[in-house]
């Protein structure tokens, strides 16, 4: 899968995660500061993304995620080590 087509699936989600806008969604949001998500918001996102791609965030994994690149780049990671 497309970097592009994995980014719109993620903004696919944090929208039904959190009350944002699309167009507020980029790479660089930061998931707390800029699309205020909370604690639950963030676990929410966490098991959206894992239903979708199919695979489990690690401990390490959860404790680097900042920002929507953050994200995608775990999710990248995992696609292609299946």
């Amino acid at each position: 899968m497309e970097r592009e087509k994995i980014f719109q699936e993620l903004k696919n989600i944090l929208k039904d995660t959190v009350t944002v806008e699309e167009e507020e969604i980029t790479m660089e949001s930061d998931l707390v500061n800029d699309l205020n998500l909370d604690s639950l918001d963030l676990v929410d996102l966490a098991l959206s993304v894992e239903q979708v791609f199919g695979f489990e965030f690690n401990d390490e994994q959860l404790q680097q995620i900042k920002t929507v690149k953050d994200v995608l780049d775990i999710i990248e990671s995992n696609l292609y080590t299946k």
